[in-house]
């Protein structure tokens, strides 16, 4: 994905009031540093959406945030525009520490940042996640100013010396929902613990269960509240359509059934991309040999598969190598947040 567009052009086609701003402001409105403007021009960013144009501002003013706003409406660039204009370039020390959580989305944070940074000479960014050799860590950790990662592989880096916090300055929780589920809790804490007393903490997510977002305000300083749409957590202009399937006793008949469905609204629609979801790893992976069998380019992500496998099957959607995905939930808002469907 390095080196591509990771917006959408905002004139391509007609756009929702949850995504368009009604006022005549560019990036260059919000004061950004030259070299960050040129990135997010060639990442395909020409104007903010109603959530950059609240929260940048504001994140830039070192003030702690918590954020809520649609998935797809651009909250990863709030944090990689807060982040890429408050590191110090010329140093070689980690700066801006962003937990996610899952790999797959550490992956895409990544991503948009190295677009947005495309013009920052010398930007070190890299992710730490599990199931890849600890010997990568450490080879990327010997210059890197923005590092993104997986509760689990940041708290072992940290724990063992690997990974110094002295000069972290932010801390990102992007999916704070999930990250503050009891599954994070204990590495969240730990990791919180490890950092210094003084850095700015920005947490963004597409909903905040009224308990969570009080419960992130232990972390922070009299943080800021930024909420969008809170009531309706709905991209506006999806159009959603369901098709009923008859009921089958025997498991195996109804998969079938299901299969059979499935293989026809792909025969009808129109489309370049698809995301199928599937709640057993075993059935998203005997709906992926099908669908090969069937001639439709396929692949399958799923918790069972090397983390290797995972971000093979990540980069062949990316790259339309592939046209159906089917996921099981491990990843099923990681596309969503990417903006790809």
């Amino acid at each position: 994905m390095a080196g591509s567009n990771v917006a959408h052009k905002i004139n391509s086609k007609k756009r929702t009031q949850d995504v368009l701003m009604s006022e005549n402001v560019d990036f260059a409105g919000l004061l950004l540093s030259e070299p960050v403007q040129r990135g997010l021009l060639a990442a395909g960013f020409e104007k903010p959406s109603p959530i950059q144009l609240k929260a940048i501002p504001l994140g830039r003013c070192g003030l702690d945030l918590i954020v809520q706003a649609k998935s797809g409406t651009g909250k990863t660039c709030v944090f990689s525009v807060i982040a890429l204009e408050n590191i110090q370039i010329t140093s070689s020390a980690l700066q801006v520490l962003v937990l996610a959580p899952t790999r797959e989305i550490a992956v895409q944070i990544q991503d948009v940042i190295k677009n947005i940074g495309a013009c920052l000479p010398r930007l070190a960014c890299h992710t730490f996640i599990g199931g890849l050799p600890i010997k990568e860590d450490i080879q990327k950790l010997r210059r890197c100013q923005i590092a993104i990662g997986s509760p689990g592989r940041v708290k072992h880096l940290i724990e063992h010396g690997l990974m110094s916090t002295d000069s972290i300055r932010i801390f990102i929780l992007d999916e704070a929902d999930k990250l503050l589920e009891d599954s994070f809790q204990e590495q969240i804490n730990w990791i919180y613990s490890s950092l210094p007393d003084n850095k700015q903490i920005l947490a963004l997510s597409a909903t905040y269960p009224e308990y969570l977002a009080q419960h992130l305000t232990a972390y922070m300083r009299n943080p800021t509240f930024i909420r969008l749409n809170v009531s309706d957590p709905a991209l506006l202009g999806i159009k959603q359509f369901y098709s009923k399937v008859k009921h089958h006793p025997l498991p195996n008949k109804q998969l079938d059934i299901k299969t059979d469905s499935v293989i026809s609204l792909l025969s009808n629609i129109v489309f370049k991309q698809c995301l199928i979801f599937s709640n057993l790893q075993t059935r998203a992976q005997n709906l992926c040999s099908d669908l090969q069998s069937k001639g439709w380019p396929t692949s399958c992500i799923a918790g069972s598969l090397d983390q290797k496998e995972r971000l093979q099957a990540m980069d062949q959607l990316k790259t339309y190598k592939c046209r159906v995905l089917i996921s099981t939930d491990l990843v099923g808002y990681i596309l969503i947040y990417s903006g790809r469907f």
